[in-house]
């Protein structure tokens, strides 16, 4: 199920999942979508319930169709901020993502923030100043980036912002949809709503 960062792009903010094996319970997707603004990127981090059994309610066959955070409440999985909540309907899962946005406008800004901290988005760099010429020629510059690379490159914004290493005013649009499933222990996620 997993794809490669070109893939993403071939298929304009569809979200595409995989699995951590350190995580068990947990699925993810991503997404991107280019546009002549800029790049938005969306992580989303599905926790399933389990049976009577402790087996897990969602499986990557339950995400096959879920291109949409619209197509996983369809599906049974919710919003994790209902995790506490009493449902009329039965519950497989529940999500929350982090949509962030970078702006072509702020270029400048997001290489000296990448630099000045490791780096740590040199895909999206990549993305956002890749050449016409190369995209004509099919990306090949992208054939050997991973949905793993991405996913690591974009869990390290929300971890950044949680260790104080990235502050507001941030030099991109960042946004929580529900109570994060993972992390943010210090900063407050109210914040980034």
């Amino acid at each position: 199920m997993a794809a490669t960062v070109k893939t993403l792009l071939e298929h304009h903010g569809e979200l595409y999942w995989g699995t951590r094996m350190a995580n068990p319970g947990y699925q993810y997707g991503l997404s991107l979508d280019v546009t002549p603004q800029g790049l938005a990127a969306q992580v989303v981090y599905v926790l399933s319930d389990v049976d009577d059994e402790d087996e897990e309610l969602v499986t990557p066959d339950t995400l096959l169709d879920c291109y949409t955070l619209s197509d996983l409440e369809r599906n049974g999985i919710v919003l994790s901020d209902l995790m506490e909540e009493d449902l009329p309907e039965p519950v497989l899962g529940w999500y929350c993502a982090e949509q962030s946005f970078f702006s072509h406008e702020q270029l400048a800004e997001l290489q000296a923030s990448s630099e000045r901290l490791g780096d740590y988005l040199d895909i999206v760099l990549h993305i956002l100043t890749i050449d016409p010429e190369e995209v004509a020629t099919g990306m090949p510059s992208l054939d050997e980036l991973s949905f793993f690379d991405l996913l690591d490159e974009l869990e390290g914004i929300s971890e950044k912002i949680d260790a104080g290493e990235l502050k507001q005013p941030l030099p991109f649009s960042f946004k929580l949809v529900g109570d994060a499933l993972l992390g943010w222990e210090f900063a407050d996620e109210a914040d980034y709503r």
